[in-house]
């Protein structure tokens, strides 16, 4: 009988079934950073392992793509009244535009894994994109022929998906207002307040007196329970701890609190507070858990540790607003912004309860109308960037040329609004010399 040889393809074919054994392994158990091309963008960082929501089975062709990113940003760009939306470039007489940039697809201008030319907003083209399709600007407005290409963004003039604060028609409308409005003053909450008149106030339940006895974890609870909305509102324990159940997974506590608060749990899992802990990420990814403050790329006060999620800023059994708007932000985030928060003005007046008071949450979870009801937005990159999305925030308060100009000073920002910009915001000059050849007919420029 003949012997078996072992041949040299035979060695290739270990080696071809190791490897694969070892990344089918990495790619169902383990680290998957091993396959991640490169780093991704601040705004996705987060979520670079829950790959199948971005790449599906790693088959799928642009238009399942383009819906990947449809399904996280479609409502953000709706809200925004979109500038350039998808329709736009889908008009026929825009089609040699497309041949330049292919506007249509958000991985145009948004291509993840390149760090060494992804841009602000994770933008990966070079910051002239505009000149493909604006490159006749300067002849129909002599105003921007000393404008370079590269300075539509940056100069605080043009958002490509939202222009809502910046359209030449608002800006004419405001133009002039003083720097500080004579009726500066944020909405007040509605939500809340309708809630309690449409549902009278019930007895709430305490706790039963075990409880109470069983120790360490238990003492204060009830007190601080019964000073709290939640009891206001007739939640009691047994709405929260079915079945008895004490610990809660991070996932567990915002379904748990989203089974009342969706809205506001739909906001939170939209930012990059809660984004780990979407419902539209696949299942795969929820091993993951929630984010923590050592996974940041700003900087975080040291010892700042815990997963995000509700009750990281509201506690489970006090509704202590104060405290989220401010403290709950400072506990983390160390970078120059936020220590100069307490030297500012806005906070010496929120601290005194006075009208012109801000709070961190007061910028960063904008409060907006919905239905006729005022609703906090707890996604709190809604406004963060570009920094413009703040406008309407600041406008509460103050004039739109003293807004802007603050918006766009880095010494300003950096002083957390404790200084004042120096210099008036160029747009305004072409503003004003607009208003002027209105005034005197004169054709457009």
């Amino acid at each position: 009988m003949k012997s078996y040889q072992f041949k040299f393809w035979h060695f290739g074919l270990l080696v071809t079934l190791a490897i694969g054994s070892t990344a089918a392994y990495n790619l169902e158990y383990s680290d998957k950073t091993l396959f991640v091309s490169g780093e991704m963008s601040h705004g996705h960082h987060q979520i670079e392992l829950a790959c199948t929501s971005c790449h599906g089975d790693g088959f799928a062709g642009q238009e399942a793509m383009q819906q990947a990113c449809l399904d996280c940003h479609a409502d953000e760009l709706e809200l925004a009244n979109d500038s350039h939306p998808r329709k736009k470039f889908l008009d026929p007489r825009n089609a040699p535009l497309l041949a330049e940039l292919d506007a249509r697809r958000c991985v145009t201008c948004h291509t993840e894994h390149q760090p060494e030319t992804t841009r602000e907003m994770g933008v990966t083209l070079a910051g002239d994109f505009c000149f493909h399709c604006h490159n006749d600007i300067a002849e129909e407005r002599s105003s921007h022929q000393d404008l370079a290409f590269d300075s539509c963004a940056s100069a605080g003039c043009h958002n490509f998906h939202d222009n809502r604060t910046l359209y030449e028609d608002f800006l004419i409308a405001h133009v002039g207002q003083p720097a500080l409005l004579p009726d500066a003053q944020l909405p007040a909450r509605t939500a809340m307040q309708s809630w309690l008149r449409e549902n009278p106030h019930r007895e709430p339940l305490r706790l039963q007196q075990a409880d109470l006895d069983a120790g360490e974890p238990h003492k204060g609870i009830s007190d601080s329970w019964v000073a709290s909305r939640h009891a206001q509102a007739g939640i009691n324990c047994s709405d929260c701890h079915s079945n008895g159940q004490l610990q809660f997974s991070s996932r567990e506590i915002v379904e748990q609190c989203g089974s009342c608060h969706a809205g506001q749990r739909d906001a939170f899992t939209s930012g990059k507070h809660g984004m780990r802990l979407s419902a539209a990420l696949p299942e795969d990814f929820a091993h993951n858990g929630a984010m923590t403050p050592a996974e940041a790329r700003l900087p975080m006060r040291p010892g700042s540790k815990g997963a995000l999620t509700c009750i990281s800023c509201h506690g489970p059994h006090e509704t202590d607003t104060r405290f989220a708007a401010v403290e709950a932000c400072l506990g983390c985030h160390n970078d120059e912004h936020s220590l100069a928060y307490r030297e500012s003005g806005h906070f010496q007046a929120w601290q005194q309860g006075e009208a012109g008071g801000v709070s961190c949450a007061n910028c960063h979870l904008p409060r907006e109308e919905h239905d006729g009801e005022i609703l906090v937005n707890h996604n709190q990159n809604h406004n963060l960037r570009p920094n413009e999305k703040m406008l309407p925030v600041c406008l509460n308060c103050h004039g739109i040329e003293f807004a802007l100009a603050a918006l766009a000073s880095e010494r300003v920002l950096k002083s957390n609004f404790g200084l004042s910009p120096t210099t008036d915001h160029e747009t305004f000059s072409l503003i004003r010399d607009r208003i002027a050849r209105i005034k005197s007919n004169e054709p457009s420029r």
